[in-house]
């Protein structure tokens, strides 16, 4: 089954590439065939017949004699066309203006290209994988130093994956000169406007460049060492950064309209860290609006309190699953509760010491003191007494068996999960502080990995972790 959707998937993209010079497939041959006159040599019929372009109509083609009109040879190419369409409406080019080109088709083998086993991808160099992404199976390479990658491409687990895990977006189709590609989507978004949150100089607009900014990175513009920076901005090696710290790409609000609506572009009175006055909650539209009775929030931005940010039916809660507690906490009744125990796991052989908060073995010593005692392919967290896997993968989880022993576990607060691209093998999660701050390092996280890790997040939900590079 891999065998045949991968080879549909390669004609697939073979169209979307806009190739005309094979890759027709099965499809081309029967006007071959019916071009041939009876007696003929096989031979004699053009070898274009069976190319792609002998169905392209006539305005395609300007060179081209006029078909006789009562020749059933003329009608042939158009019997593979729907009614009232040509074979131009399913390349999705006109329907995509932010796209480049189409590149030309790349060889067997190499990066993105359709497989079944590792041995199809010898072309995308040493310890090339054949990796399940959305999709099938497609060729990834193994990541350069430091955990380099092509442009469009992420190292996850020393493979380098495309953007959103897709073979058929920006990773393979680069954006056009105005948009970036997102690693999260995989789709050509707009490069972002003065003061917008960025991961390097090419998400930005032209004249920009990106910088760490307060708790996370910003496109700011550039300017000379004589200034010609906006008010508020102050020129630093290059680029204008705000003085007050950070930005919004609103031009700068402040007054009785502190917010910055990023989307828009607009100033609200109300949102993240400017909550409404006592007796008011922010509305959808970033409005202060009379409190109704009985009724303490109607969404997280009126949950003023730093220890009750949730809003749940009303009212403000610390929490609303145990993930949203520190990793010794659980969560109860919408409260974060001290419990060192419930969300650390041991490795076999070993169980957590309320007391301590760590795991130990029999007698009450810690379980592990160095990574020596952990086995090979495992190291040690002293402070925790857990063992954990050198690859921060985890044993046990959902994908494991449930009978097998478990020699490598999560950080505190961290669950082992099925991995995503491969429910074989598992994953540990992982939660920063700060979701935004992709520098933040792994003991400041909220829920960390273990030590060596480095937690890969996307946006609010739970990320996962990795060996860090």
């Amino acid at each position: 089954m891999r065998g045949r959707f991968g080879r549909w998937m390669w004609l697939a993209a073979l169209v979307v590439a806009g190739c005309d010079d094979g890759g027709g497939g099965g499809g081309a041959a029967p006007v071959a065939d019916a071009a041939t006159p009876d007696g003929a040599r096989p031979d004699a019929a053009s070898p274009d017949a069976a190319m792609p372009d002998a169905a392209l109509p006539d305005a395609r083609v300007p060179d081209a004699a006029p078909p006789d009109a009562a020749s059933p040879d003329a009608a042939a190419p158009d019997a593979a066309v729907p009614d009232g369409a040509t074979p131009d409406a399913a390349l999705p080019d006109a329907a995509t203006p932010d796209a480049a080109p189409p590149p030309d088709a790349a060889p067997a083998g190499s990066p993105c290209t359709p497989c079944a086993a590792p041995g199809d991808c010898a072309a995308s160099g040493p310890g090339a994988q054949c990796s399940t992404l959305l999709g099938g199976g497609f060729c990834t390479a193994t990541c350069g130093a430091d955990g380099a990658c092509d442009p469009g491409y992420r190292c996850v687990f020393g493979q380098c994956l495309p953007a959103g895990f897709r073979c058929d977006a920006c990773a393979v189709r680069p954006c056009a000169e105005d948009r970036r590609c997102n690693l999260d989507t995989g789709t050509c978004d707009p490069r972002v406007r003065r003061c917008g949150a960025c991961g390097t100089d090419d998400d930005c607009e032209q004249g920009l460049g990106c910088r760490p900014l307060g708790l996370g990175r910003s496109c700011l513009p550039g300017c000379d060492d004589d200034g010609g920076c906006p008010d508020g901005f102050r020129c630093d090696l290059g680029l204008c950064v705000p003085n007050a710290g950070f930005c919004d790409n609103c031009g700068g609000c402040g007054g009785d309209r502190p917010v910055c609506n990023f989307l828009t572009g607009m100033c609200l009175a109300c949102g993240p860290g400017f909550p409404c006055p006592d007796g008011a909650l922010c509305d959808e539209a970033g409005e202060c609006v009379a409190l109704p009775d009985g009724v303490e929030c109607r969404t997280d931005l009126d949950c003023r309190e730093a220890g009750r940010p949730f809003c749940v039916e009303g009212a403000c809660m610390a929490c609303r699953a145990d993930v949203e507690c520190a990793a010794n906490e659980r969560c109860d009744g919408g409260a974060c509760v001290l419990d060192p125990c419930a969300r650390l796991a041991c490795q076999t052989g070993a169980a957590c010491d309320a007391a301590e908060a760590r795991c130990e073995g029999p007698g009450g010593a810690p379980a592990c003191v160095a990574d020596a005692d952990c086995g090979d392919g495992h190291r040690c967290n002293p402070a925790t007494g857990q063992c954990f896997r050198d690859d921060q993968r985890c044993d046990g989880g959902e994908a494991a068996d449930p009978a097998a022993p478990s020699l490598g576990v999560c950080a505190p607060g961290g669950a082992c999960i099925a991995d995503p691209l491969d429910g074989s093998r598992t994953l540990c999660t992982c939660a920063r502080t700060n979701p935004q701050d992709a520098m933040e390092p792994n003991e400041a996280h909220r829920i960390p990995c273990q030590p060596g890790g480095l937690c890969v997040q996307l946006g609010a939900q739970p990320g996962f972790c990795v060996r860090a590079p």
